[in-house]
């Protein structure tokens, strides 16, 4: 059975509506009408199946992981599409060289540019389509729960399709992979520091080399940061043999707070924000100023060198694993 004849179970998510307001989460939420389905996703990745208030599904789970190893199979695992809709009907559909619909255009050139800051640009004055990527898999740990997809708009993922496909074709068959949702800092043209968390596929190689779980890392208690006392208290301390006073390090915000957004005030969020494309004032509205950029570049350097040692350490122990006798 091909990917696009699968019957797909459930949707991950990055984020949801809560309370009539768009909210960013820094952890997995997966949606599904299958309780069966919700209930092995809760058992893998945390989290409670509840009853979801909106969308097009009845259940939700709201994981604790932000990473989760999947199986990509080819061909259709990923599907790369440019949408333009006017007054919800779709009206340019295409794969950024010929169009896909409708059946008298289908095969014809679509006029999309070859640079994706071309298509931006068009796309941010209303003149050209989105991205529109769905990516299709199963859940490496527990593969016969079903197909689950993750369709995103990303500009970042989309960018990255080409890259993608060409790395599950050099696996024969099917691809083991970790789908990350990676924190991501960027400065808005006024000076805002934000962040965002988007999707991030990382193709490892195939079942029979890679492990169905990647190997869980112990979570470190927070290093106390040791600031030098001063003033008149300071020398009381010294005088007690206490030179210095122990704060615990401040952390990452690990939830986003809610923002309502409105279309029709889109534009002049961006002027006000800085931002130069929707995703960047959407991440904006979701985000909140992190009071210590140094801190938070280092946080996010420090859990991609974790997830990279992961990685590298699982492969060892399988390639020793597999010169035992």
């Amino acid at each position: 059975m091909t990917t696009s004849d699968a019957v797909r179970v459930g949707r991950f998510h990055t984020g949801r509506i809560h309370d009539g307001r768009p909210q960013a989460l820094d952890a997995w939420r997966v949606t599904t009408d299958i309780e069966r389905v919700a209930t092995g996703v809760a058992s893998l990745m945390g989290g409670q199946p509840t009853a979801c208030a909106s969308g097009d599904h009845s259940l939700e789970v709201l994981t604790e992981h932000e990473s989760v190893r999947i199986i990509m199979d080819q061909p259709g695992a990923v599907q790369a599409h440019m949408v333009l809709w006017r007054q919800n009907k779709r009206v340019h559909h295409c794969d950024g060289i010929e169009f896909l619909t409708p059946e008298d255009k289908e095969g014809q050139p679509c006029g999309c540019p070859s640079l994706f800051a071309e298509r931006r640009a068009a796309a941010r004055s209303g003149t050209g389509p989105m991205p529109s990527t769905d990516l299709v898999f199963r859940l490496a740990a527990d593969p016969a729960l079903g197909e689950f997809h993750l369709p995103t708009s990303s500009w970042q993922m989309a960018e990255q399709s080409a890259e993608l496909q060409a790395d599950l074709s050099r696996v024969e068959g099917q691809a083991v992979c970790d789908l990350t949702l990676e924190m991501v800092l960027l400065t808005t043209r006024k000076g805002m520091l934000v962040s965002y968390h988007k999707p991030v596929v990382t193709v490892l190689g195939s079942p029979d080399t890679v492990a169905p779980e990647p190997p869980r890392i112990a979570p470190s208690a927070p290093v106390p940061v040791v600031v030098p006392s001063t003033g008149p208290a300071a020398h009381r301390n010294r005088s007690n043999g206490d030179r210095n006073i122990a704060h615990p390090s401040p952390s990452v915000p690990s939830t986003t707070p809610l923002v309502g957004v409105d279309t029709e005030l889109m534009a002049r969020a961006a002027r006000i924000l800085g931002t130069d494309s929707d995703q960047e004032t959407v991440a904006a509205a979701l985000s909140s100023v992190l009071k210590n950029q140094q801190q938070a570049v280092e946080f996010n350097r420090l859990r991609e060198d974790l997830h990279r040692i992961a990685v590298i350490t699982e492969h060892a122990l399988q390639t020793d694993n597999d010169n035992k006798p």
